[in-house]
């Protein structure tokens, strides 16, 4: 006879549907403001959609908002202005839709951290972590001349025993002994994410102090994967990889862009500017930076077209390639949101 709980649909819903995930601290902080159930559904729903899309930016037209939260569009409007002014949810408007220039773009939405929990999130507990049982490995018969075996020696732990506080304020009192060129060395190593620092003939930390500095460095560096033996030599942009902007980004550039130059223009232009921002010339910047440069020569009358760029280049400007058809900028009708 089969287990009756194999029909038990509360076992069922257990066993094989779907869960939420939300974040302890964060639900608890959305009660304690005492916004409207409402507005907690639509939170929800694009903390789960940004958690799914990688990148917690999410594009979803506002009538399915309100059918998928069981709500009207206005009420959705509402909600949408309580979390803004909470500093839950940031949306971008991308301008008119390139494919039908009578309708508005779905907006981005990025869900957010308010600076309130961000500075109590230390003082929430943290889950276990789940350990993987370690396996025996059988007993190999004995050889004549057995190899020396190779025994990976400990990885130190930064300031043991003290809480995330406390290893800033000790970090802290260590720079603030540290003479004025290695602080500056300091800076710049944390800055590049290098791994080691030059100290002074003369410095005041004693041996065990320039360890830890250097097991600091050590921990923040990011440090290259190793190339394949067959793989060919090639530069350090290719190793890295070409920058890709984000979906909020290119959001945001499209809309300047439709501001700033005539609406036939502007997807020509966008797409030159993002070449020249993720391959070109302007990578060299910060995002932002190279954003700002681009609309100010657009502006001017002074941008031409990046040198190099290949004729037909072209890439998703709705999503980034490793997220295509995840969710897309769907058209909808121009109206306040």
């Amino acid at each position: 006879m089969p287990d009756e709980t194999t029909y038990d649909p509360r076992v069922v819903l257990q066993r094989d549907k779907y869960f939420t995930l939300r974040p302890r601290p964060l639900e608890d902080w959305l009660w304690k403001q005492g916004i409207a159930p409402s507005a907690e559904r639509v939170f929800w729903l694009h903390w789960q959609e940004g958690m799914r899309n990688e990148n917690w930016c999410s594009a979803i037209p506002l009538k399915q908002v309100a059918r998928r939260c069981c709500l009207d569009v206005s009420t959705v409007t509402r909600c949408y202005q309580v979390l803004i002014g909470l500093g839950l949810i940031r949306r971008a408007d991308p301008g008119r839709d390139p494919a039908n220039p009578f309708q508005q773009a779905t907006a981005i939405t990025e869900v957010r951290v308010p600076r309130e929990l961000v500075v109590e999130l230390n003082q929430h507990p943290n889950r276990p972590r789940a350990h993987p049982p370690t396996r025996t490995a059988p007993s190999a018969p004995a050889a004549s001349n057995p190899a020396p075996a190779t025994v990976a020696a400990p990885r130190r732990e930064l300031f043991p025993g003290l809480s995330m506080k406390e290893r800033t304020r000790a970090l802290g009192a260590l720079r603030s002994r540290m003479s004025a060129a290695e602080r500056r060395a300091f800076d710049e190593a944390s800055r590049l994410h290098t791994s080691g620092m030059a100290f002074d003939e003369h410095s005041q930390l004693d041996a065990e102090e320039r360890a830890t500095v250097l097991l600091f460095l050590e921990i923040c560096s990011v440090k290259p994967a190793a190339p394949a033996a067959s793989a060919a030599p090639s530069t350090a942009a290719a190793a890295t990889g070409p920058r890709r902007l984000t979906v909020f980004e290119l959001a945001r550039l499209r809309r300047d862009l439709q501001a700033a130059v005539e609406p036939a223009a502007a997807d020509e232009r966008l797409r030159e500017v993002v070449w020249s921002i993720e391959e070109g010339a302007l990578r060299r910047f910060q995002t932002l930076h190279a954003m700002r440069i681009a609309l100010k020569k657009i502006r001017e009358g002074v941008w031409t077209r990046p040198n190099r760029m290949p004729p037909n280049w072209a890439r998703g400007l709705s999503v980034p390639r490793s997220q295509a058809g995840r969710y897309a900028a769907q058209p909808e009708t121009c109206r306040t949101a």
